[in-house]
């Protein structure tokens, strides 16, 4: 039996699913476990796909931005 295989879908704005886990250097796995606790960057699921958006991605990363505290 043949698997169907299915092709990236691009939306301007959006980044699959796939390429947000490299880009993020997580699993695919990792992301769907985020979703799954609702603490991973927002997303859209289109024709059972998912993607990140470009701006809510880059917000979500700074929103885990660090600063550092100088010591006395």
């Amino acid at each position: 039996m043949r698997v169907k295989r299915q092709r990236k879908q691009r939306i301007p704005g959006y980044t699959p699913e796939s390429d947000t886990a490299e880009e993020l250097n997580v699993s695919v796995r990792t992301l769907r476990k985020w979703r799954q606790l609702g603490i991973g960057p927002a997303y859209i699921e289109v024709a059972r796909q998912i993607h990140y958006g470009d701006e809510p991605r880059a917000a979500w990363l700074k929103s885990l931005e660090v600063q550092p505290v100088r010591g006395a």
